[in-house]
C-alpha cells in the first residue's frame, strides 16, 4: 500500500516510486462515461415497475411529495457525500474507511449487499430477456388462453370480476335483496329465465371464463409459463432450473461480464448508448400513451393527491424505500464510481445533476405507465385500478396487456423490453463492479487479473442464481431482496452517516470538500444540517419503524413463508449486517491501551488516509496551504 501513496519530497509533492497500481485501478475515459454510469446506476428497473405503482397506492402526488422532501433532506446529501468521499480518497468501499478504520465493516456489508443484489437483479434482466425473445412472433403469448388455463378463470384481457348471485331459498319464499349491479349465474344456469324466478327481478349474467374469478392470460403467461411457479415453497417443490430462464440468465451474465471485462474502461464506453437509449424509449411510449382515448383517467390515478396520505407513516417509509432503492445509496457504487474520477472534478454539480434526473426519469415513467394504463381501462371497460399491479405484475403482466392492445404490438413490446434490459444492465454494471473493485483496493496485486476475476465472478454468480430460476425461484428472489437488500440497507446507511459525520467529523469533512473543490458546497448550513441531523436520525427512525413493524413474508393471503424459509432469509440478514459490529469488536480488541485510547485510535484516520491528488498540502493547515485548491491546476473538469 506504501508503494500508491509514494514518497514525500522537500518541496512538498509526491515523487511516486511506482505507478503501476495506482494505473492498473483506471479512470474514468471522460466526464460524460461517470455521469451516464452514474445515471444508469440510479435510474433503473425500479424506477419503470416501482415508482409509479408506489405513486398510485400512496396517494398520488402525495407521495411524490414525501418523496422529494426525502430526497432533499436525505437522498441528495448522502449522495454527495458517498461521490466525495470516492473521488477524495481514490478508494472503493472498503478501503475509503482508511477515514474511520473502525468502520471498515459497513464498506463490508456494502460489497455483500451489492453481490446479493447482483445475482437476483440478473435474474429479473432475464425475464426481461425472455420476455423480449417471445415478442417476436406472430401472435404474442401473452394474448391467447391455453386450453389448459380455461380452468383456472382465464380470459384474454382483464375482466372486472363478478360475484355470484346471493339468495337464501325457504319451502315456499326467495328471499332475495335486488341487487343495481350484474351478479353471476352460479355455473351459468338459466334460473333467471324462469317464470317463476322472473318475478323478483334477478340480474344474472353468464360468464364466459370457470373457477371463482377471471384471470388475465398475461398473468398465467408469466406465472405458468415464463417461471412456472409453484403454489408453495417447499423444500420438495423446488425443482430443478428451467431450462430456458437458465439460457436467458446465461445470456445476461455473458453480456453482463463481455462489458465488466477491463472495469470501467469498457463499462464507461457501453454507457453511452445502455443509458440513453431508455430515455428515447420512454418519450416514444409517452407521446404514444398520451394519445389513446382515455389516457388522463390514467393520469389522474396517478397524480392526484390524497392529502390526508401525508399523514401516514407508511407513505413516508415507502418513499424512503423508493429513494435508497433507487438512487443505490448505501450500496457502494456510488463511492465505486467517484473513486475513478479525476481528483479535481466537479463532483458537486454531478451530483445535483444524477438527483434530479433520477426524480424526473421516475415521473416520466409514471406517465407512460399510468396513460397507457387509462387507455387499456377505457377499451375494455374497467376502471385504471382493475389494470394496475404492482411489482412484477406491472412490468411483465400488466404493461405487456396494455401494449397488446396497441397496433403493430410486437413491434411495441420488443422495444419496451428491450428497454427494460437496458436500464437493468446499468445497474447490474454497478453493483458486480463494487464487488470486484473491493477485492481489488484490499489485494492491489489482483488488479492485473481483473478480465480473469470479471469472468470467474459471472460464472459464479450464474450458478449462485440458479435456485432463483427454478419454479420456486420467485420466492427466493422474494427473500433474496427482502432480507438482504430492504431494511439491511437502512442500518448500513445509519450506521455510514454516523461513522462520518459523526465519528470522523462534519467540520473535517467540510474541509475535504472544499481542499477539492476549492470552495465548500452551498449552502453550507444546510448540508451540514442535513449531514449530522436529518440523515442519521431519519434513518435510524425508519430503521426501528421498520423492525417494530416487521411482518412475516407471505406466499398468499393468510399463508406465510416456512419456517425453513425465513430462517435462511434472517442467516441472509446478518450476513450482509453483521461485518459492521464484528469488525468494530476486532479493532478495538486488537487495539493497544486503555478502553478509552483504543476508541480513539480505532476511530482515528490511518496513515493510509489522505487525498487522491499526489501533493502533501492537505497536511498543512489551512494559512499554509499554497493556493486555494487541493492540486496547482484551479481547473474544475
Amino acid at each position: 500500500m506504501s508503494k500508491e501513496k509514494g514518497v514525500v519530497s522537500a518541496n512538498g509533492s509526491r515523487d511516486t516510486l511506482e505507478m503501476d497500481e495506482q494505473e492498473d485501478r483506471g479512470q474514468w475515459g471522460s466526464k460524460w462515461e461517470f455521469i451516464l454510469s452514474c445515471v444508469g446506476l440510479s435510474v433503473g428497473l425500479g424506477n419503470v415497475w416501482r415508482f409509479p405503482y408506489l405513486a398510485y397506492e400512496n396517494g398520488g402526488a402525495a407521495f411524490v411529495i414525501a418523496y422529494l422532501i426525502l430526497q432533499f433532506l436525505i437522498g441528495k446529501p448522502m449522495y454527495f457525500m458517498e461521490l466525495v468521499m470516492g473521488q477524495f480518497s481514490g478508494k472503493g468501499p472498503t478501503s475509503v474507511w482508511n477515514m474511520n478504520p473502525s468502520a471498515k465493516g459497513i464498506g463490508i456489508s456494502m460489497m455483500l449487499i451489492s453481490l446479493v443484489v447482483a445475482i437476483y437483479y440478473n435474474v429479473i434482466m432475464a425475464y426481461t430477456l425472455f420476455y423480449f425473445f417471445s415478442s417476436m412472433q406472430a401472435t404474442l403469448p401473452w394474448t391467447e388462453c391455453q386450453p389448459e388455463w380455461y380452468s383456472l378463470g382465464c380470459v384474454e384481457q382483464t375482466t372486472k370480476n363478478i360475484p355470484y348471485c346471493s339468495y337464501n331459498m325457504t319451502e315456499n319464499e326467495l328471499l332475495y335483496t335486488n341487487q343495481s349491479q350484474p351478479c353471476r349465474c352460479f355455473e351459468n344456469s338459466t334460473f333467471h329465465q324462469s317464470s317463476y324466478f322472473s318475478q323478483f327481478d334477478f340480474n344474472c349474467t353468464n360468464t364466459t371464463w370457470k373457477g371463482d374469478k377471471p384471470v388475465a392470460v398475461a398473468q398465467l403467461f408469466f406465472e405458468k409459463d415464463v417461471i412456472e411457479k409453484t403454489e408453495t415453497l417447499a423444500a420438495d417443490k423446488m425443482g430443478p432450473p428451467l431450462w430456458r430462464l437458465a439460457l436467458c440468465l446465461l445470456l445476461s451474465w455473458i453480456i453482463v461480464v463481455c462489458c465488466l471485462i477491463k472495469g470501467v474502461k469498457s463499462s464507461g464506453k457501453v454507457v453511452y448508448f445502455t443509458a440513453t437509449f431508455p430515455y428515447v424509449i420512454l418519450l416514444i411510449l409517452l407521446v404514444r400513451g398520451a394519445t389513446l382515448d382515455g389516457a388522463i383517467d390514467g393520469v389522474i390515478y396517478f397524480i392526484v393527491p390524497e392529502w390526508s396520505k401525508l399523514l401516514d407513516l407508511k407513505v413516508w417509509v415507502a418513499a424512503a424505500g423508493q429513494m435508497f432503492f433507487s438512487l443505490s445509496v448505501s450500496f457502494g457504487g456510488i463511492i465505486m464510481f467517484g473513486s475513478y474520477n479525476k481528483f479535481k472534478n466537479n463532483v458537486y454539480g454531478d451530483a445535483m445533476l444524477i438527483a434530479v434526473m433520477d426524480v424526473v426519469t421516475s415521473l416520466i415513467a409514471g406517465f407512460v405507465i399510468f396513460t397507457t394504463f387509462g387507455g387499456m381501462a377505457k377499451n375494455i371497460g374497467v376502471e385504471v385500478q382493475d389494470v394496475a399491479k404492482s411489482g412484477y405484475g406491472l412490468a411483465f403482466v400488466a404493461y405487456p396487456e396494455a401494449l397488446s392492445q396497441l397496433p403493430v404490438s410486437q413491434l411495441w413490446a420488443v422495444l419496451f423490453f428491450f428497454m427494460l434490459f437496458t436500464l437493468g444492465l446499468d445497474s447490474e454494471f454497478a453493483l458486480l463492479e463494487t464487488f470486484l473493485t473491493c477485492i481489488q483496493d484490499e489485494f492491489p496485486s489482483t488488479r492485473k487479473y481483473k478480465s480473469y476475476m470479471c469472468v470467474g465472478m459471472g460464472i459464479i454468480c450464474f450458478f449462485l442464481a440458479l435456485p432463483c430460476v427454478t419454479p420456486a425461484g420467485d420466492y427466493v428472489v422474494t427473500i433474496m431482496d427482502h432480507f438482504g437488500a430492504d431494511f439491511s440497507v437502512l442500518f448500513v446507511a445509519a450506521c455510514e452517516c454516523v461513522a462520518v459525520m459523526w465519528v470522523y467529523g462534519a467540520p473535517r469533512f467540510m474541509r475535504d470538500v472544499e481542499y477539492m473543490l476549492g470552495y465548500p458546497p452551498r449552502p453550507k448550513y444546510y448540508w451540514l444540517f442535513c449531514w449530522v441531523v436529518c440523515a442519521p436520525i431519519l434513518i435510524s427512525l425508519l430503521f426501528v419503524y421498520r423492525m417494530v413493524q416487521y411482518t412475516p413474508l407471505k406466499i398468499s393471503d393468510g399463508v406465510e413463508y416456512p419456517e425453513y424459509a425465513q430462517t435462511i432469509g434472517w442467516i441472509l440478514t446478518c450476513f450482509v449486517m453483521c461485518p459492521i459490529p464484528i469488525f468494530f469488536i476486532y479493532k478495538f480488541i486488537t487495539a493497544e491501551g486503555p478502553p478509552l485510547e483504543r476508541l480513539r485510535t480505532i476511530t482515528r484516520p490511518n496513515d493510509s488516509w489522505g487525498p487522491n491528488d499526489g501533493s502533501d498540502k492537505y497536511a498543512l493547515s489551512p494559512p499554509q496551504r499554497e493556493g486555494k485548491y487541493g492540486i496547482d491546476n484551479p481547473g474544475h473538469m
